[in-house]
């Protein structure tokens, strides 16, 4: 096996072996984490920083230690075969690689697909004051209202949603959407569910992605209500009402962000209707411990001492059943 072949082998079966570890340790944090709650925005943003973990921590701990580490003190002109432990860990990684790469081109094709077929009969949305948000009114037999793209998401409304709310309630409808399209949550949602780890696998994905959805919807109804009291019982009364017109996702298979969904209507209802919940004061974890990660990792990659221990532990791994 040639030398650089084996390195591509060692990095392989090292992303295999990292992504594995941290999404057990995602899976005891999402088991043993603390009651307490942050306000919706913040506990978005950190339950997409921990799902997003071990696809990052793990690429990063790769491509910035292990494989620096082996190509730096394998020696040269020396031919080596990798033992079928290697073998194995790096064909994992391709699968999770390939079923990765499968899911988010079928996301990406169902969200282009959405966006040809409800844009192209449309007209821009004219709501005052401005959307702030490409915006447009569809003619569908289906009464969406929704933000529809990954990169270049577009709100789009049913005319027969149009012509059933009032000039208030369409910027309620809006102002909603724009919280969503500020916080790019179509394409958050659409990184977490083509991420390429371990962890997708478990019951732990959906779960996480479920509790990020909620928080989400939260936030954006939290942006809309500005805090007013009223402004949260007519919005309660605005999903109501939207849910009676609208269908079923028509494409669920694209990254979409309606207003209203049946299965969360009555929690989000019950927590407009509820007490104001503040949430907790909480630092976002995620920055902070990238952060802690990337200088540990300076630190590592200037110790050669520490690398060559690193190289030491992948060469025994190595020849490891071989």
């Amino acid at each position: 096996m040639s030398r650089a072949l084996l390195i591509v082998m060692v990095g392989l079966a090292a992303y295999s072996i990292l992504n594995v570890a941290a999404s057990v340790a995602v899976a005891v944090w999402w088991r043993f984490r603390l009651a307490a709650v942050p306000a919706p925005r913040n506990q978005a943003r950190q339950l997409f920083w921990w799902r997003s973990a071990p696809a990052a921590m793990s690429l990063a701990a790769t491509l910035l230690v292990v494989v620096p580490a082996f190509a730096i003190f394998e020696p040269l002109g020396v031919a080596e075969t990798a033992g079928p432990f290697v073998m194995t860990f790096a064909i994992a990684t391709l699968m999770m690689c390939g079923a990765s790469v499968y899911l988010a081109l079928r996301s990406a094709a169902a969200t282009q697909l959405a966006v040809r077929h409800w844009l192209r009969s449309s007209t821009p949305l004219d709501v005052d004051p401005p959307a702030g948000v490409p915006a447009y009114v569809i003619h569908s037999a289906a009464p969406i209202v929704a933000l529809v793209g990954i990169f270049r998401p577009r709100l789009v409304a049913a005319q027969a949603v149009i012509a059933a709310c009032t000039t208030d309630e369409l910027n309620a409808i809006v102002a909603h959407e724009r919280g969503h399209w500020r916080s790019r949550d179509n394409l958050k949602r659409w990184l977490m569910a083509c991420a390429p780890d371990a962890l997708r696998w478990t019951p732990i994905h959906q779960q996480v992605v479920a509790a990020w959805h909620d928080a989400a919807e939260d936030a954006a109804d939290d942006v809309t209500t500005g805090g007013s009291d009223a402004a949260r019982v007519e919005l309660a009364a605005l999903l109501v009402k939207i849910a009676r017109l609208t269908a079923e996702p028509v494409f669920p298979l694209a990254a979409i962000s309606p207003f209203v969904e049946p299965d969360g209507l009555s929690r989000r209802v019950t927590r407009l209707l509820g007490s104001r919940e503040t949430g907790v004061a909480s630092w976002n974890a995620g920055p902070i411990a990238a952060a802690i990660g990337a200088a540990v990792m300076a630190v590592v990659m200037a110790s050669p001492t520490f690398m060559k221990g690193v190289f030491d532990a992948v060469e025994l791994f190595v020849a490891l059943g071989r």
